[in-house]
C-alpha cells in the first residue's frame, strides 16, 4: 500500500496554503501547457473524467465546460474546499478529498487526466495501477509533468539564486523522490506506466515561453508562496530569509524585459490507454 502521509501533510499545510494564495497566477502562467493537455483529452459530453491532483479545480472546470461528467480529486482538503466553493453552480462537476494512490475507484471513468498532479506519489507504479483500476476498457490517460529543472527557467532561476543559502552538508535530493520534477526522466515515466498496465504510451515534449508578468510584487509573491524559495524560507532566520528573497529578486530583475518576465518552460505530455 502506498504511503503518502508526508505529501498529505505538505498539501494540507504551508504548501497547499501557498498554492491557494497564488492559484490565479499559476493558472495564468501555465496556460499554454494547460491548454495543450486539456485539448488532447478531446472531451465529449458522454465522457466521465477523473481529474487527479486537481488542486483548486481550474482544469476540472474547463473540462466540465465540454459537458463531460468530471470528478476532481486531491489530497488537500483546503484546495478541495476552494474548488467546491468556486463550482457550486456546475451540475456535471464534483470534487472530493482523496489520495488517488489508494482510493477505491469504481471502473467507471473513460479518462484519467492530470495537470502537474501525479509526480507526488511515494510509489508511483502502485498509484498508476490504482488509477488504472478506475478506467473502463479502452479508457485513456492524459497528463502533463515537468521536464528537468535545467529546461525550466521559470523556476530554475530561483533555484540558482538561493544556492548560497543552502547547507553545504545537505545530501543531493533523489531526482525521483516525490516532487514537481520527479518525472523529468521520460524513461522512468515509461517504466512506471508499463508497470501499471498501460499501453500505447506516448511521451511528447511540450515547450513554451511563460509570461510571468510585469509586477515584481506578483512574481515575488509566487516565489515566496511555492517552490524552492518558499521551502527554504521555512528553514532560515529572518535576516537570512530577507537576503535570500533579495537574491531571487535581483536575479529576476536581470531577466526582466520590456514586455515583463518571460522564461522558458518544458513539460512532457503523456498519453496512454488502459489494458482491461
Amino acid at each position: 500500500m502506498s504511503d503518502n502521509t508526508e505529501q498529505e501533510k505538505l498539501w494540507n499545510g504551508s504548501l497547499g496554503e501557498g498554492f491557494i494564495r497564488v492559484e490565479s497566477y499559476i493558472d495564468r502562467i501555465v496556460e499554454p501547457i494547460s491548454k495543450a493537455a486539456v485539448d488532447t483529452v478531446r472531451a465529449q459530453s458522454e465522457d466521465r473524467i477523473l481529474d487527479v491532483g486537481c488542486g483548486c479545480g481550474s482544469t476540472s472546470m474547463t473540462l466540465a465546460k465540454t459537458g463531460a461528467t468530471v470528478t476532481g480529486v486531491d489530497i488537500s482538503e483546503k484546495m478541495i474546499a476552494q474548488a467546491k466553493a468556486k463550482s457550486k453552480a456546475v451540475t456535471n462537476l464534483s470534487f472530493c478529498t482523496a489520495d488517488a494512490a489508494v482510493e477505491n475507484f469504481e471502473r467507471n471513468y473513460t479518462h484519467v487526466f492530470s495537470r502537474f498532479g501525479v509526480m507526488f506519489f511515494s510509489d508511483p507504479t502502485a498509484a498508476f495501477s490504482n488509477m488504472h483500476s478506475g478506467l473502463v476498457s479502452k479508457g485513456k490517460l492524459t497528463f502533463s509533468c515537468w521536464q528537468g529543472l535545467t529546461e525550466n527557467e521559470w523556476i530554475g532561476l530561483s533555484v540558482e539564486a538561493i544556492k548560497p543559502f543552502q547547507s553545504e552538508d545537505a545530501p543531493p535530493p533523489d531526482p525521483r523522490s516525490p516532487g514537481g520534477f520527479a518525472f523529468a526522466d521520460k524513461e522512468y515515466v515509461l517504466e512506471i506506466l508499463q508497470g501499471a498496465g498501460f499501453s500505447n504510451i506516448e511521451i511528447k515534449p511540450l515547450k513554451a515561453t511563460l509570461d510571468m508578468g510585469q509586477s515584481m510584487e506578483e512574481i515575488m509573491s509566487f516565489h515566496c508562496s511555492v517552490g524552492p524559495l518558499a521551502g527554504l524560507l521555512e528553514t532560515l532566520d529572518e535576516d537570512s530569509g530577507k537576503e535570500a528573497v533579495e537574491a531571487v529578486k535581483k536575479s529576476i530583475e536581470k531577466r526582466m524585459g520590456n514586455r515583463g518576465l518571460r522564461l522558458a518552460a518544458a513539460a512532457w505530455l503523456v498519453t496512454a490507454n488502459a489494458q482491461v
